[in-house]
């Protein structure tokens, strides 16, 4: 019986081992092993055009599972600034990113009249699971083209 309970506390370790040199070695490890990356992502919110979805920092995002847009980004930010800004982009792949958040933040980026204009986005970006939870939405008053 001793034998057993020593059996069983090497493999204990062993497994603790094994999953904490896989999440140090796979970046792509699930977000159980890593934390998610406090991010500020400024862009524009263009309507879903397939040709256009494979272009240079542009991600199709899906609102809440329902509504499938481009997001053109501009610029990244990292609390910790581990990653160098857009670069970021290129650890989501394939290229689609689910946006999560409350009902309010959501309702915004909803609305058909953000199309075209400056968005910034701030929450908690999970890379494995590529899902962008929101904490806060901040959409420019008018775009560039509409002040003329």
């Amino acid at each position: 019986m001793h034998l057993m309970w020593r059996q069983t506390l090497v493999m204990t370790v062993a497994v603790g081992a094994l999953l904490g040199a896989f999440a140090q070695v796979c970046p792509a490890a699930p977000s159980l092993f890593r934390s998610p990356l406090v991010v500020t992502m400024s862009g524009t919110l263009q309507p879903l055009k397939e040709q256009d979805s494979h272009g240079l920092n542009t991600l199709t995002v899906t609102i809440e599972g329902k509504q499938k847009w481009l997001f053109n980004v501009n610029r990244v930010d990292t609390v910790t600034d581990t990653q160098p800004g857009v670069m970021l982009l290129s650890e989501i792949f394939p290229p689609d990113l689910s946006i999560e958040g409350s009902t309010s933040n959501m309702a915004v980026l909803a609305d058909p009249s953000v199309t075209g204009k400056p968005v910034i986005l701030q929450g908690f970006l999970y890379l494995a699971d590529r899902t962008f939870f929101v904490g806060e939405v901040s959409v420019a008053a008018q775009s560039a083209q509409e002040t003329r």
